[in-house]
This record gives C-alpha cells, structure tokens and sequence, in this order.
C-alpha cells in the first residue's frame, strides 16, 4: 500500500471462504499486522479459513476466524511459515457449486459442478473432463477473477482439483504498512484487541483458532499483468475515516 491505513480506517475488502468456496463483499477496520475486524451482515456464512483480498496487496492474506456476533467476525492473519498439513486429512464439506474450468489460455472451456470442497482443493462433477490438461483455471460464481489448479486424479465424469492459491507472506504483509503495530503477534495485535473490551459486540468464539501460520499453495497464474495471482488487488476508493 501507498500509505498506512489508520486503525480506525474502515476499507472495503473481498473475503473468500477457503474451506467452502463462498465469497462476501465486506467492511474492515482495526487493521494491523496481526490481523482486523471484518463486518458484513453475511459474516455468518464464512468458515474459519479465510482469504481476504485487499487493495494494495498484490495477494490474499490468509486468516481465521476467531469470533463472530451477527455482523462482526474477528480475524487473526497467518503465514506460510509453518509446516505443509496433510492435505488429505482436510475435512471435506458437501457443496454443489456451478463452475467452468478450462485450459490456461481458455480455449477449452467445461461446465462443472463443484461437489465437495476443503481448504485446498474440490471435487468436480462434469463429462469430457478428459478433454482438459492437468493444469486449468476454474471461474466460480461470486468471484471475480479465475481460481488456477491442477488436477490430481481422474475418474469417469469426475475429478479431483487441487486449487493453486497464494497468500501474503509475513514480511509482505509488514512491507505494505497495515496498520501501526510494532510485531505481528504482539499484544497490540488484532488478537489481543478482540480480546478487550469486546468493542465488537462479539457473541461467539471459533474453537481451536490460532495466530500461528499455515502453509498456503503457490503459483496461481496471472489474470493480467497488472495482478500477481489469481486474487490480486482490487480498484477500490480510499479508506473512510471513521466517524466521531
């Protein structure tokens, strides 16, 4: 970012389901670099592994919900810098989700329903998948921009699709000026912030969170050169002041 965004800034940001493929238009504020309070009466339908999608950063910020009320979710970011997980080992979650996936230059283009999803990768229901190299891009209602992947198995009208996404990296994150605290998991952090006075109004907590890192996938293609993955930065207008 050109400039600090102010803790009291409210920005607009784009934040993606990773765990069932949902995206929501939503409001940030409190932004640090251990994380920020997001707001949208539609905060109820994320999970607890999300990306969000900021203007500024030329990749997603992976984070975890950690408490949500009715219109606030708090939010710890996390980074690639802990062990790769069992990919197998990721819960799976029933969905049915209208798709397209093609070759990377779109030459080829499939109509799919996703069928089941988890944090990394999805399922696919669709006839001449065969048709497809290992290699796609997958357009999904609701997001913007194509999802890169690369298929993992093949069966007749199905197949397994492991989604390429590319988060921000600690340094990066501390490189583009969110907000003013002085270490990522410091007391000062959004952790530590959704902790006092509960300005949030937060009703609920997300067992098991966690302000440690995850590792996230690389190498999401481009969409054009102005963006460096698949979730690059959006046009947006400049953060609002909060009002007194």
């Amino acid at each position: 970012m050109t400039a600090d965004i102010p803790e009291h800034a409210i920005v607009s940001v784009l934040v993606i389901d990773l765990e069932g493929l949902n995206c929501i238009e939503a409001s940030a504020s409190g932004f640090n670099k251990s994380g920020c309070n997001i707001l949208s009466d539609r905060v109820g339908e994320l999970r607890e592994t999300i990306g969000l999608r900021v203007d500024g950063l030329d990749k997603m910020i992976r984070g975890r919900v950690t408490g949500v009320s009715d219109t606030n979710a708090n939010v710890v970011f996390e980074f690639e810098d802990e062990a790769p997980r069992e990919k197998r080992k990721e819960k799976r979650r029933a969905v049915r989700i209208p798709a397209q996936v093609s070759d990377p230059r779109g030459g080829v283009v499939i109509h799919a329903i996703i069928v089941d999803a988890s944090k990394s990768g999805c399922r696919l229901d669709a006839r001449d998948l065969d048709h497809l190299p290992d290699n796609v891009r997958m357009h999904i209602r609701g997001l913007d921009l194509p999802v890169s992947g690369r298929i993992v198995w093949r069966a007749p009208g199905c197949a397994g699709l492991e989604l390429l996404w590319q988060f921000s990296k600690r340094a990066e994150v501390k490189g583009a000026g969110l907000g003013g605290a002085s270490a990522v998991d410091g007391p000062g952090g959004a952790a530590g912030a959704a902790g006092d006075g509960n300005a949030s109004g937060q009703k609920k907590t997300r067992k098991g969170a966690s302000s440690h890192a995850r590792a996230g996938l690389t190498g999401a293609a481009e969409e054009t050169p102005q963006r460096a993955d698949a979730f690059g930065p959006r046009r947006r207008s400049p953060p609002t002041p909060k009002q007194n």
